[in-house]
């Protein structure tokens, strides 16, 4: 994504020309909460922006609903607990409710999207039906044309209806376009797709935690696959197990620690999540070929 993106001059949350918009009332979100069936799951905000350049929207503790962006052409990216996911046509995101969250629009190419904001007793529920979390927040789709529709679907009883059975109607109709978006996902292409995408969170959830020492079980859990499965995927993307490159994250920081500053080999060691400088003194040689004290004189004497 463009650095310039980032002049705070040109970000724009909402006010796109055609843009169309719902916004429930608080008497209607209430009625909403009071069926037994509606209050299961039911829209809360729902918005549709058919070209949105420079669209920028950041909320440092979530809000209290989950959201769902469908990106229909064009490009963006999306950033949970700091993990970054680029958004390309055809993607639906995923956002549960109160995660940190950033997302804007690609700035060669911005996106064309809806999104509805949703809440209900069966949130939680229905995240785990659709496969999501903040790891694995994508599922991407073949036919974006019949998520459209069942958005359109969605979109026309909200703006036209809002009495009972319309939002009955309403919360039917949201269950259908949910439903829609998991079986497209299921084709051949989308699955390939989350395969990336689940080894991305694992590589971009290993750097942010360079701090710990994370069991291969524990990496193969959050991706949603077996040990091996897991270590069969991200083989074949980095020819690396997952613990030799968690391996090569660290002592490329070990190296840079080395360098830039004067903390000791013990200090270093437990950054990254040694607890013996020993230990940590022979993986640093195994993997760079000369201990770390020698490593800082060759490194300092250019």
């Amino acid at each position: 994504m463009n650095d310039s993106l980032q002049n705070s001059q040109r970000r724009i949350e909402e006010g796109f020309p055609h843009q169309r918009l719902v916004i429930l009332s608080p008497n209607i979100i209430n009625r909403c909460k009071k069926s037994p069936i509606v209050s299961q799951l039911y829209i809360t905000h729902i918005g549709a922006y058919p070209s949105a350049p420079y669209h920028y929207v950041a909320r440092e503790k979530g809000v209290n609903q989950a959201i769902l962006l469908f990106c229909l052409k064009g490009k963006g990216e999306i950033k949970l607990d700091n993990i970054t996911f680029n958004v390309e046509e055809g993607c639906a995101v995923i956002i549960p409710p109160y995660v940190s969250h950033l997302y804007q629009a690609d700035e060669k190419n911005p996106w064309s999207l809806f999104w509805i904001h949703f809440d209900g007793h069966q949130v939680t529920k229905m995240l785990e039906q659709l496969e999501v979390d903040v790891l694995k927040p994508l599922l991407y789709v073949a036919n974006s044309q019949v998520v459209r529709q069942a958005f359109e679907d969605v979109y026309a009883c909200l703006n036209y209806n809002h009495s009972e059975s319309g939002l009955f109607a309403m919360h039917a109709e949201f269950l259908r376009l949910l439903s829609r978006i998991k079986l497209e996902h299921s084709s051949s292409r989308a699955i390939s797709q989350r395969k990336q995408d689940g080894i991305t969170a694992s590589i971009q959830f290993m750097e942010n935690h360079l701090d710990m020492a994370i069991p291969l079980s524990d990496l193969a859990a959050q991706a949603g696959w077996s040990v091996a499965h897991f270590s069969k995927l991200f083989r074949d993307r980095t020819n690396q197990s997952p613990t030799a490159y968690f391996i090569q994250l660290k002592i490329r920081r070990a190296c840079d620690q080395l360098y830039q500053t004067n903390s000791s080999v013990q200090e270093i060691a437990e950054q990254l999540g040694y607890s013996d400088p020993y230990y940590f003194s022979r993986i640093f040689k195994r993997v760079q070929g000369v201990s770390p004290i020698k490593y800082r004189a060759i490194a300092r004497a250019g």
